[in-house]
């Protein structure tokens, strides 16, 4: 068995500085340092992946949801999204990106937990459940959450221990740093940044003047 958690990927270097996360900072952290490249055309082309994504896939919004699971910021973030999805139903299509702060020495761990969670099919029933239990993500902690999700154990923890998809979160993270995205949670509405743990009114204006585009193109 490896060990637990997993060491740091090479990814994190520089990605935030250690001073960022002081104790008197910890509120802020997480929506701080975010920035698109000066003089960039566009945005890199997002890849989706449908076991990580709710709403209908030929929806006119798309949001693009940067996030790291043991970021405070993240979680205030989940009670104006989800209401969101259900106000704007069928218009509105989320997708999850990993982005694990390398201080964050759960985020990585969890992030894999959960993309072994979506194998079985519910990673958003796990990603709701991480959010609750924050930040208690000790494999232990991880496997218990399984369980009450009543997912195939054997299968699971062969899953975490071998690190299973790895590469997908470390995708996510390179599509990021290719963004200059420096905190979570970043949010992309049809492409359009939307940084920190906004309240509920900017998702709304963001996803209506989204609306507002897609119709006048």
């Amino acid at each position: 068995m490896k060990s637990w958690p997993p060491a740091e990927p090479a990814y994190t270097d520089d990605v935030v500085p250690s001073h960022h996360y002081r104790p008197l900072l910890l509120a802020t952290l997480c929506a701080l340092l975010f920035r698109i490249a000066a003089g960039a055309a566009e945005s890199p082309t997002l890849r989706v992946d449908p076991a990580v994504a709710r709403g209908p896939a030929d929806a006119a919004v798309t949001i693009m949801e940067f996030s790291d699971f043991q970021c405070p910021s993240c979680k205030r973030a989940q009670q104006a999204l989800s209401q969101v999805m259900k106000e704007f139903a069928g218009k509105v299509r989320l997708v999850h990106k990993d982005f694990p702060v390398p201080t964050h020495r759960g985020a990585l761990p969890a992030a894999l937990a959960a993309r072994c969670a979506a194998a079985q099919g519910v990673f958003w029933e796990y990603h709701d459940l991480l959010y609750l239990a924050v930040p208690d993500f000790s494999r232990g902690d991880l496997v218990r959450y399984a369980g009450r999700l009543s997912l195939d154990l054997e299968s699971f923890t062969t899953c975490l221990d071998t690190r299973q998809f790895r590469e997908q979160v470390e995708a996510d993270v390179r599509e990021g740093r290719a963004l200059n995205l420096r905190g979570t949670p970043t949010f992309l509405v049809n492409g359009k940044p939307l940084v920190g743990a906004q309240p509920i009114e900017a998702f709304r204006e963001a996803i209506r003047d989204a609306l507002r585009d897609t119709r006048a193109r």
